[in-house]
């Protein structure tokens, strides 16, 4: 059986109840009294039944308005609750978002992004998952995160891609380490070196490691880490060359210390936002992006250049 009840005409028929009048519920629905009428006859129609008494002066519900009535109140304020809500999700005035970052995305761009949408968009519920480059992608791919902050390796035919920021990654050492005198300064060039490096599924870590795969050059000492700032005290240590993200460098407070671009294009990357590809992002989403975006183009001039200073 299909049921073929508009809206309008149930809430004439509790306007019309509430008020005990089809004039002043005209009024309340903003429409003329010949429309109230028609709107009520309609329903009084599909129902097959008579839902009031009218006479002159007064209106008042038959027993079976009376039921009816009693029958739809809750339904069509459940109704009207879920409209307000879906508008204050379009509207951004509520809403909730599980977004994963890089941890050098964290650094310097999730900060400056939060602080804006909590100004504009103090409803916002907003957390924030910081892993490696493969964590992130994994947890996108099942829907732990409805986007990522990350690069691309790869092909990825399931994942939408919006660049962001260009990026690439540095050699930082101290001023008498043998790196600072070198001319140029590339991959294999560093595998004799001691090495503090991300760990294993960070993206710097995979650059790295394909960079050099082919390498014949004895290596040197390998630390391995998970923080970008405990390699930074490992260098200050005299422990070795980090390889870091340029676009972490600004946070990383690198006083007293040199650091130095990388002069192969494996050691290139964009950050951009990520996300399945048979998602739409919601409203709370897309109100962080335009945030993110405003606080990319910010940043951006903020970082050393790409290539070497």
């Amino acid at each position: 059986m299909t049921i073929n009840i508009k809206y309008r005409s149930l809430k004439a028929l509790l306007l019309a109840a509430e008020t005990g009048s089809f004039t002043h519920a005209a009024d309340r629905l903003g429409v003329t009294q010949p429309s109230f009428t028609s709107l009520i006859q309609d329903l009084e129609a599909i129902l097959d039944v008579r839902l009031f008494e009218r006479t002159t002066r007064s209106i008042g519900l038959t027993a079976a308005g009376a039921e009816f009535l009693a029958r739809i109140q809750r339904p069509v304020a459940d109704l009207e609750e879920a409209y307000r809500s879906m508008l204050d999700l379009a509207a951004v005035k509520r809403g909730a978002i599980v977004l994963g970052a890089l941890p050098s995305t964290a650094l310097t761009f999730i900060p400056a992004t939060l602080g804006a949408l909590q100004h504009k968009h103090p409803g916002l519920q907003i957390r924030v998952v910081e892993a490696h480059n493969d964590e992130l992608l994994t947890m996108l791919r099942t829907n732990q995160i409805e986007f990522a902050l990350a690069t691309l390796l790869g092909a990825a035919p399931d994942l939408d891609f919006k660049p962001l920021v260009a990026d690439s990654f540095f050699a930082v050492y101290r001023s008498k380490h043998p790196v600072a005198v070198m001319e140029s300064l590339h991959w294999d060039e560093l595998v004799p070196f001691d090495l503090i490096l991300l760990s294993q599924g960070s993206s710097a870590r995979a650059q790295f490691d394909r960079a050099v795969a082919n390498s014949a050059a004895p290596a040197g000492l390998r630390y391995d880490v998970t923080h970008m700032t405990t390699a930074v005290q490992l260098v200050r240590q005299g422990l070795g060359v980090a390889l870091l993200p340029r676009l972490a460098l600004p946070a990383l407070h690198l006083e007293g210390l040199l650091y130095r671009p990388i002069d192969d294009d494996t050691a290139q990357r964009t950050i951009g936002i990520l996300q399945r590809r048979d998602r739409h992002p919601s409203p709370a989403a897309q109100a962080f992006w335009k945030e993110l975006e405003k606080v990319a183009r910010y940043t951006e001039k903020t970082l050393p250049p790409l290539g070497r200073p």
